[in-house]
């Protein structure tokens, strides 16, 4: 959609700055806090703030808070401010010096993020992800192809299959720690579309209805009340979207002594005012898990 003078003015005001342009070129990569934007850059916080603050006031930037941190990004490409950065992107030469060394502090940037995970069994995560992914897939047939949010325990590992099928991906993790590591391992992969936030299941910073598919993994065994968590993950679900939950099967078993634990998650998503369309045992990687694909009832989807 054209952009009126209004609008496209300021715009082309803002970008029209050495400093803006490499910042845009940045985030264009990915989501980066101030701090590591005076790190790419060489620039003073302060400055750098203020190169933010202008272009964000124009609808050219996208920006989320994490603790105290705050992570900016490009605009989506739905978004006429992330149309108009992506075309004058175009126009700048990669091999250009100035950008070629935002580069290199970049990429520096995302090996430190990489480098503070925790240890873990990365093998066993990274086969149970290629397995998960395909029968994720399946269940979903064509669907995933616009918005996506995935909330679970490997951002990381699940996102880089799962986050290729959408226009649009959201990775969640509790942990920063987590988060950071799936940043890095995503934007260095190239998918830059794929957003990574720290939060909370229970109060998701997203509006209602906004995503196609809603991925919960592994998370819904320990919570306090998991009712309440899958129906806030309901509330983002777009009336003719899919919700798919994996857990292990193991600790359902350990969460209830009266109840099986297929007929525990069925349960919970019932309460939550979900209809599960399938539900079904799989084994992955020496892990047996159940995956369920459920849909809002008529009556919720109606709210």
């Amino acid at each position: 959609m054209p952009s009126s003078l209004q609008t496209l003015l300021p715009r082309l005001r803002a970008i029209a700055e050495p400093s803006r342009v490499r910042l845009l070129a940045i985030l264009a990569r990915g989501e980066f806090s101030v701090s590591e934007l005076t790190t790419i850059l060489g620039q003073s916080q302060p400055r750098v703030s203020r190169h933010l603050k202008l272009l964000d006031d124009c609808g050219l930037l996208e920006r989320f808070r994490e603790q105290h941190w705050i992570y900016y990004r490009v605009a989506g490409a739905d978004m006429e401010g992330g149309r108009l950065v992506r075309q004058m992107l175009e126009l700048l030469d990669p091999t250009d010096p100035v950008l070629a060394d935002d580069e290199q502090r970049l990429r520096r940037v995302l090996e430190e993020r990489e480098g503070r995970e925790p240890a873990g069994d990365v093998g066993a995560v990274a086969n149970q992800a290629d397995e998960l992914v395909p029968l994720i897939a399946s269940e979903l047939g064509e669907r995933g192809h616009g918005s996506l949010l995935y909330f679970g325990r490997d951002p990381d590992e699940l996102m880089s299959g799962l986050g290729a099928r959408a226009r649009r991906a959201v990775g969640m993790n509790p942990s920063r720690r987590i988060v950071q590591r799936a940043r890095a391992v995503l934007h260095s992969a190239g998918m830059n579309h794929c957003v990574l936030q720290q939060g909370e299941l229970a109060v998701l910073p997203h509006p209602s209805h906004s995503f196609d598919v809603v991925v919960i993994d592994r998370v819904l065994a320990e919570a306090a009340r998991p009712a309440d968590d899958l129906r806030e993950a309901a509330r983002v679900v777009r009336n003719d979207g899919r919700l798919v939950v994996i857990e292990d099967f193991e600790a359902l078993e350990r969460r209830t002594s009266d109840a099986h634990p297929l007929a525990l998650l069925r349960a919970w998503l019932a309460d939550a005012g979900l209809a599960c369309d399938r539900l079904r045992p799989c084994d992955v990687s020496g892990a047996h898990l159940l995956l369920a694909v459920a849909i809002p009832e008529p009556e919720a989807a109606a709210a």
